[in-house]
């Protein structure tokens, strides 16, 4: 059976050698202007101790996967930019990139609607210089976040490359704009002469607009000093189409004797944003969004604060309710370690449903089934109330190390608060239990709930 790295190992070997033919016929020449001050920005914690015209942004849970970041120092002019063909840049699509990072530990949830969706665009953008291409291939843009997959080919005459060779530092500049950001990424080698690279980028702008210029500049791949500058436009159109966004008006709330503002809603098919402008004084929130019909969403890492604003970025809308009529947002205070208790409930797994095991808040977890399929396990089960879902629930076997899910909970039914769980493939046996992990809040813990209203235009 021909699997998806045979075929990318083939179509990959013509692809890049018709790009070489094109790349070579469209160098053109032009100046560069953007000064390097430093290559990466990563930002991590809440925004307690960050100056308050600067963004903390918490990282990305299960993103970053190992690459490092370096000060690119040299600045020049470009040696080449050209564009590619479509049959070409049609080509460059079969690669693989987010299996690559799925492969690697990388955040499935956060992706997998730009590929089910087809939401990325092709750039066709293609430069090369010191014998080494760069290709930009695709590009997703949607105002919140930006992710970018890209192909570097060495010469087919240098030695296999290694992990040294396989990296890229870079800057990259919005024009007329300059938004905080925290950025990730993660480079795979894919043969002899080539490796693969993603950049998954979130942004700390209230009002990005539709179309943004973005410049990318490269002084440096792997060991190797050159220029790989280019230019392409991002472009929401394919994001807008599925998004809705709302700008509740009057919607304050006062906690913890400071008073915010709910400012703006983003309910996108990628990210679900919330902004919230903190007016006087400054307390930092932990907050959680969940829809008109009790389902939480998850929080996709990205948040941050201006001196005027929060952000707060959750999973998008389920498929199972993709036009609620309101969405609540659940504001609480930051807690502290000693302040939250953690328990464990384990159970044997023996066939015998349902199974009830303790959850967060006094709450219950109820396993009604589970599938045991030849590439996955499944693992059906039911929360008594809301917050009950955020419940983690994991496999073991024996004394083996913790069985960890694959995904986010899915929910199944509108009328409960039923979901399913996959886990990688695992044989019944009577070593085999579920375990959940749960935790309480203080009892003097505040805590409320604020409804928005959406007003679905289509």
């Amino acid at each position: 059976m021909t699997t998806a790295k045979d075929r990318l190992d083939v179509e990959s070997g013509a692809v890049t050698a018709q790009l070489q033919k094109e790349a070579e016929h469209m160098i053109h020449s032009m100046p560069s202007s953007v000064d390097f001050d430093e290559l990466w920005q990563l930002h991590t914690g809440g925004v307690g101790k960050a100056p308050r015209d600067r963004h903390r942004l918490s990282s990305y849970r299960k993103w970053v996967i190992g690459a490092t970041a370096a000060l690119a120092v040299t600045v020049g002019s470009i040696t080449g930019i050209g564009f590619i063909s479509p049959q070409v840049a049609e080509a460059l699509r079969v690669i693989p990139f987010f299996d690559y990072l799925y492969a690697k530990g990388g955040d499935r949830e956060g992706l997998k609607s730009i590929e089910e969706k087809h939401l990325s665009s092709p750039t066709g953008a293609v430069i090369a210089d010191q014998g080494i291409t760069f290709h930009l291939v695709e590009e997703y843009y949607d105002g919140i976040s930006l992710v970018l997959n890209y192909e570097v080919t060495y010469p087919s005459t240098s030695e296999p490359i290694t992990g040294k060779e396989a990296a890229v530092f870079y800057k990259l500049n919005f024009v007329g704009h300059h938004p905080q950001t925290i950025s990730t990424h993660d480079f795979t080698i894919t043969g002899d002469h080539t490796f693969v690279g993603t950049t998954r980028l979130s942004f700390g702008d209230k009002d990005l607009p539709d179309q943004l210029r973005l410049n990318m500049s490269i002084d440096c791949i792997g060991t190797t000093r050159g220029n790989w500058d280019l230019s392409v436009l991002l472009d929401r159109a394919k994001s807008n189409a599925l998004s809705t966004t709302v700008y509740p008006k009057n919607l304050d709330f006062i906690y913890d004797k400071s008073l915010y503002t709910v400012d703006k809603l983003t309910l996108g098919p990628v990210t679900s944003q919330v902004i919230v402008m903190n007016r006087y004084p400054d307390t930092w929130l932990n907050v959680m969004l969940e829809d008109d019909i009790g389902t939480l969403y998850m929080n996709q890492g990205g948040d941050g604060a201006t001196a005027d604003y929060y952000y707060f970025n959750f999973s998008p809308l389920t498929e199972l309710n993709p036009k609620p009529e309101y969405m609540t947002l659940i504001v609480s205070g930051r807690l502290g370690n000693s302040q939250i208790k953690l328990h464990e409930d384990r159970q044997s797994l023996n066939g015998s449903y349902p199974l009830t095991l303790r959850g967060i808040q006094g709450g219950t977890v109820t396993v009604t089934a589970v599938d045991y399929e030849e590439k996955q396990t499944v693992v059906y089960y039911e929360a008594s109330q809301v917050m009950s879902q955020l419940t983690e629930l994991t496999l073991r076997q024996g004394q083996n190390q913790p069985i960890t899910q694959t995904g986010q909970p899915v929910r199944i039914s509108r009328d409960k608060l039923a979901f399913k769980l996959v886990f990688p493939p695992v044989q019944p046996s009577d070593k085999l239990e579920i375990m959940a992990r749960y935790f309480s809040y203080p009892e003097d813990i505040q805590q409320f709930r604020l409804g928005i209203p959406v007003q679905w235009t289509k």
